[in-house]
């Protein structure tokens, strides 16, 4: 079984110039911006904290510091 970097394609300079091509015209607005760092944040950073938080109080709670 090989690695999985060693599986990973390279792109080619063309397909590089032809991805930064798209991202010039498709221009990407306040709005759409504004969205997408919005649905990362909940997604993303919301969870994260969440789960810190429970184990934080797992591990306070095995060492009893609630009481």
């Amino acid at each position: 079984m090989t690695p999985f970097w060693k599986r990973l394609k390279k792109a080619t300079p063309e397909q590089e110039a032809e991805f930064s091509k798209a991202l010039e015209e498709n221009k990407v607005g306040f709005k759409d911006g504004f969205a997408m760092i919005l649905s990362a944040f909940v997604v993303i950073v919301l969870p994260c904290l969440l789960v810190l938080l429970g184990l934080g109080a797992l591990v306070m709670l095995l060492f009893g510091a609630f009481g």
